[in-house]
């Protein structure tokens, strides 16, 4: 994945959720992180970068608190592959699954 949509995603988690950047970053840290807490916080904010490692462990540490809380997005990891669907072309011979014709 690319480092700035890996970022994005990752910032957006941890805005929609709410989620405690000091309690993150320790997190992080347990994981095998040795960014500092700024760097974590301008990171997040879109104004700083962070190595591959760096981000994968920020990733985790926010995956593993999303899950111990039941949250339902995730941050990516940098392996995943980034996709968007694309939606089927129309067809007008092609009768939905509620059509009456």
């Amino acid at each position: 994945m690319d480092a700035v949509d890996q970022q994005a995603l990752t910032g957006a988690v941890i805005k929609e959720h709410r989620l405690d950047l000091a309690q993150l970053w320790l997190e992080f840290v347990g994981l095998g992180g040795d960014a500092s807490e700024q760097l974590i916080r301008d990171y997040c904010a879109g104004q700083g970068t962070l190595a591959p490692k760096e981000r994968d462990a920020l990733a985790q540490a926010v995956n593993e608190h999303c899950a111990a809380e039941g949250l339902p997005l995730r941050a990516p990891l940098s392996s995943y592959s980034l996709f968007l669907l694309q939606p089927e072309p129309h067809d007008p011979e092609r009768k939905g699954p509620y059509s009456s014709k």
